[in-house]
């Protein structure tokens, strides 16, 4: 496979940007005729979801990291991570799935703030316990959305829906507690944006500053504040991500990651990659395998 699926958010659904998918029944399917879109190939989605588990576990990896999702318990999946369901294990409950644009049509600003945090992957571990109230308000809604005759069906579920995603980021800004957070993320939320997008065309922090109009100085100030990780640093992880990402889910050879990842010939790209990692690609592929 030469490339990640990237799958986007489907259309004409009861509501629009969300999705409730029974995970059983969705498991059941034959994918096989959709590989490599299958979502048991590693693939790229564009909107946020919640893997929660109502009965057995499975061990579902995100991003080369993986993660034991018991019953009871909710996985958090960003927009651009890359994961896959494990075929193996037998597991009931829920996805939701949702893009930004519901969350702003459904929120207020003061609500979607604190949404974005709970999807802030770089500071906080994706596995949340649920109690027995949040467990209840995942099955309402995952009713709502198959059987609700209700005119407002929308706003009902949104706030049904919203009491789960408070009641997640409540550890969160627990830990946050003596943090001022919310000062300079819409500056963050700028900068992993461009670093998104542009990874692969600069590896110095100041063209991002100077993109930003703000100084080497204060961008680095933010991404310590959201990531506990310097500018650099943080610039530094993603494209280490995006080049394991490719190494362990395309075909494509070291030199072809290399000019797609931005580098001007293998041999910086090699040194770059082993001075983070410790090994060189070909061992890293060969590792994984």
């Amino acid at each position: 496979m030469k490339f990640i699926p990237k799958l986007p958010f489907k259309e004409d659904l009861k509501i629009e940007g969300f999705e409730s998918i029974d995970l059983q029944e969705f498991c059941s399917r034959d994918w096989s005729k959709y590989e490599p879109k299958s979502p048991y190939f590693p693939h790229k989605l564009e909107f946020y979801v919640l893997l929660i588990i109502t009965k057995g576990s499975v061990r579902h990896k995100v991003d080369l990291k993986e993660y034991l999702v018991n019953e009871n318990e909710c996985l958090i999946i960003s927009p651009n991570q890359i994961h896959a369901l494990n075929s193996e294990s037998e597991y009931h409950g829920h996805f939701f799935l949702f893009t930004k644009e519901y969350l702003l049509n459904y929120f207020t600003p003061s609500t979607f703030f604190h949404i974005s945090q709970l999807f802030n992957y770089h500071m906080f571990h994706p596995v949340y316990q649920l109690d027995e109230c949040m467990m209840d308000y995942a099955g309402r809604v995952a009713s709502e959305y198959i059987y609700s005759p209700y005119i407002l069906k929308n706003q009902i579920i949104s706030s049904l829906f919203s009491i789960i995603l408070y009641k997640l980021n409540n550890r969160n800004l627990l830990i946050q507690s003596n943090q001022n957070l919310k000062q300079g993320f819409d500056l963050f939320e700028k900068f992993k944006n461009l670093i998104e997008e542009e990874y692969n065309k600069s590896r110095n922090v100041n063209d991002y500053a100077d993109q930003m109009n703000i100084s080497y100085k204060h961008l680095n100030e933010i991404s310590k504040r959201f990531t506990n990780r310097t500018a650099k640093e943080f610039l530094d992880d993603y494209i280490i991500l995006e080049i394991k990402r490719k190494l362990s889910s395309t075909s494509l050879s070291v030199k072809e990651i290399c000019f797609e990842t931005g580098f001007d010939e293998p041999t910086n790209f090699v040194k770059y990659f082993k001075k983070a990692t410790g090994i060189t690609p070909l061992e890293f592929r060969a590792a994984i395998k």
